[in-house]
């Protein structure tokens, strides 16, 4: 199955509400997704014409935030039927931050999704009823980071005291930020933190209105570049640089979903394995393919973006040694200690509580260095 163009692609796909964009591997009739317009001609034109065989199993699947070049691997396992192959029709949206996608996986809108490991561990704790779990880790560190422009001359997370470091109102690097000042060694209760909208972050530093950000790097770099101030020009402190060895985004499902369908949780991964497989490969290619599921995608933004999860993201000596989606119980452990700390949580979750490594594709097959 070759990559769709960007015509045939929109032409195909389901209109939705504002910017947010209906993705479609396989249409599947008998299953539309929530969020699609049925009123639309494209959708009635979509379900009516061209859609996939009834056998397919219908998953929906919520990303993190907007689409961009570090959900590829999804993208081109769709473009290249990786999914199909393994009987699934895979449909996804953008998602609207990590604790939103856990929201939407945790009441059924939607199937599976990505989201913040360490949000999940709060999430299952203070909602027992409807626990979510990961499945496999999609960023093996953690993008949690704080940064501010290079003429602030805040050169040390110590120089935070008597500034304003912005921070939108329940993400997972406000949340982390108690525990990062007491390791970095800082007094956060000398700094100003008021709670911003997270689209208003970079322009709020650039206009320096706030002296400093705690964004994902994946999220800010790109952009802040695009503005003429590349990673040199920025002094950036990341969490996992300060003790805070977090794993990142999972691959998450609510406990029902995965104990009804294990053999379709297995073959979604191992479909997304080789769309990760393949982004690896070709990440030039990886972001073509995903510049077909959104006609406001910036390709060399993109690529950029990209890159930045595959240094500091996808890959590292731990995913040499356990492929991809694994995770190391010692560090794991620690992990669930600090989120603990974190998030001042009643109670500790056990490992197999929070992941579960059941559904992950065998060791040679997930293998990506």
């Amino acid at each position: 199955m070759v990559p769709m163009n960007r015509r045939k692609f929109l032409g195909r796909a389901s209109a939705a509400v504002g910017a947010t964009l209906l993705l479609k591997a396989c249409a599947s009739p008998s299953d539309p997704s929530p969020s699609a317009d049925s009123s639309a001609p494209d959708a009635a034109a979509d379900s009516s014409t061209e859609s996939a065989p009834s056998e397919l199993f219908p998953i929906r699947f919520t990303l993190d935030w907007a689409i961009q070049g570090v959900h590829a691997p999804l993208g081109v396992a769709i473009a290249k039927g990786y999914f199909e192959d393994e009987g699934l029709d895979v449909q996804f949206e953008r998602g609207q931050g990590s604790a939103d996608s856990i929201t939407k996986v945790a009441a059924g809108a939607f199937d599976m999704g990505f989201g913040d490991i360490n949000s999940l561990m709060e999430f299952n704790i203070t909602n027992p009823d409807t626990p979510v779990k990961a499945i496999a880790i999609y960023y093996n560190q953690s993008p949690m980071s704080i940064m501010s422009l290079e003429e602030t001359g805040i050169t040390e997370p110590a120089m935070l005291e008597g500034k304003i470091l912005g921070i939108p109102a329940g993400s997972a690097t406000r949340r982390m930020l108690p525990l990062f000042a007491q390791t970095a060694g800082f007094d956060l209760d000398q700094v100003e933190v008021p709670a911003i909208e997270s689209r208003l972050q970079q322009t709020l530093l650039l206009t320096k209105e706030i002296d400093a950000i705690a964004p994902f790097t994946i999220s800010a770099l790109p952009n802040l570049n695009a503005e003429g101030y590349p990673p040199d020009k920025l002094n950036i402190f990341r969490y996992a640089d300060y003790g805070l060895d977090f794993y990142g985004n999972a691959v998450l499902a609510r406990q029902d979903v995965l104990e009804a369908n294990p053999e379709q949780m297995s073959a979604f991964l191992r479909a997304l394995t080789k769309g990760l497989q393949d982004t690896l490969a070709n990440p030039d290619e990886a972001v073509e393919i995903m510049a077909q599921f959104d006609e406001l995608y910036e390709i060399p933004l993109e690529r950029e973006r990209l890159q930045i999860a595959i240094d500091t993201l996808f890959l590292s000596p731990e995913v040499e040694a356990n492929g991809f989606g694994a995770v190391d119980p010692t560090r794991f452990e620690k992990t669930i200690g600090q989120v603990v700390e974190a998030f001042e949580l009643p109670t500790t979750p056990k490992p197999e509580d929070v992941f579960d490594d059941r559904f992950l594709p065998e060791l040679g097959d997930r293998q990506l260095m």
